[in-house]
């Protein structure tokens, strides 16, 4: 029980001191030792036993309850009531034990009988919920795994087209902007430099771009040097702000690498539209125009299109 307890607060990362635990443990052997050979009562060894492992179910509720892990949260939250449940169950034994007639662990009495078969119930349910809570944190690792760019650690390209598709079918009356940046004279950068470089700036244009954002914005990699800034309920008079902020970041931001410092610019083609008349390709389609139009006017710049509500 002991390790298992610890074995949570090392799974949903907690601060486990291990000494303590160890010094726990010994302290629990030495006590059974003392009650077992100099002062041979039953009742009391039990209640050292019940006592101490009714308190590192505890320190194990407290391990699931401070972890704040959206995707096993039911099942830890189920795992600690569990573990609560065992707690009161250590306790009720010592209760049961007050009668005298229980003396061994073989003796044929309630106390005995009710216990153990709780006790059984309670670890069947203890070992499942934790099994199924590893099952589920692996999975969504997995999940969080296919959804983003290796390299820069924003969303890839499918993970952003899914994310937005749903947005809009959920939200289909405020005005959405969709922006699409692009890193100008990238090939030079890689082609001058290395692609080592290359990487390192695609990576400082993430940072960069993420820091700006609010949690309800989205970041993802469309391929290669573009990147997709979505940015819900924004309306036109805000879009071209937001936009000429993340490009003035960008340039004045500085890429240390080696003993160089790099920078870069980016084009950035701005699309605003109500949600609910458009889809994501049309967005697409509208924002690479005004990209296309950013770079043919020289670059460094955000070029803004506005989707009217209704042709008039």
């Amino acid at each position: 029980m002991f390790l298992h307890v610890v074995g949570i607060g090392r799974f949903l990362s907690r601060k486990v001191n291990l000494t303590a635990w160890f010094l726990f443990f010994i302290g629990f052997l030495l006590s059974q030792f003392y009650l077992i050979y100099y002062f041979d009562d039953y009742f009391w060894r039990n209640v050292f036993i019940l006592l101490t492992v009714a308190l590192a179910y505890g320190i194990g509720c407290k391990y699931i309850l401070e972890t704040k892990i959206i995707s096993f949260r039911v099942t830890s939250q189920s795992l600690a009531i569990i573990l609560a449940a065992g707690s009161l169950l250590f306790l009720l034994r010592i209760i049961l034990l007050l009668d005298g007639e229980t003396q061994s662990i073989v003796d044929a009495t309630f106390a005995n009988g009710f216990t153990f078969l709780s006790l059984f119930i309670v670890d069947f349910l203890r070992n499942g919920f934790f099994v199924l809570m590893v099952s589920q944190r692996m999975y969504a690792e997995l999940n969080q795994l296919a959804e983003m760019d290796f390299l820069t650690q924003v969303f890839n390209r499918g993970a952003t087209a899914r994310h937005l598709n749903t947005y809009l079918k959920r939200h289909p009356n405020i005005d959405v902007t969709l922006i699409l940046l692009d890193i100008d004279y990238f090939k030079k950068i890689n082609d001058t430099y290395g692609h080592d470089a290359g990487d390192r700036i695609l990576q400082e244009v993430a940072r960069v771009l993420e820091s700006q954002l609010t949690s309800t914005d989205l970041l993802g990699r469309w391929g290669g040097e573009e990147f997709i800034v979505f940015l819900p309920n924004c309306p036109v008079s805000n879009a071209r702000d937001r936009a000429e902020a993340l490009r003035a970041n960008i340039e004045q931001n500085q890429v240390y690498y080696g003993l160089k410092t790099l920078s870069c610019t980016m084009s950035l083609g701005v699309v605003t539209a109500p949600s609910h008349i458009i889809h994501l390709d049309d967005l697409l389609k509208q924002a690479d125009i005004a990209l296309y139009t950013a770079k043919h006017n020289g670059r460094n710049r955000v070029e803004c299109l506005t989707i009217p509500s209704s042709p008039g």
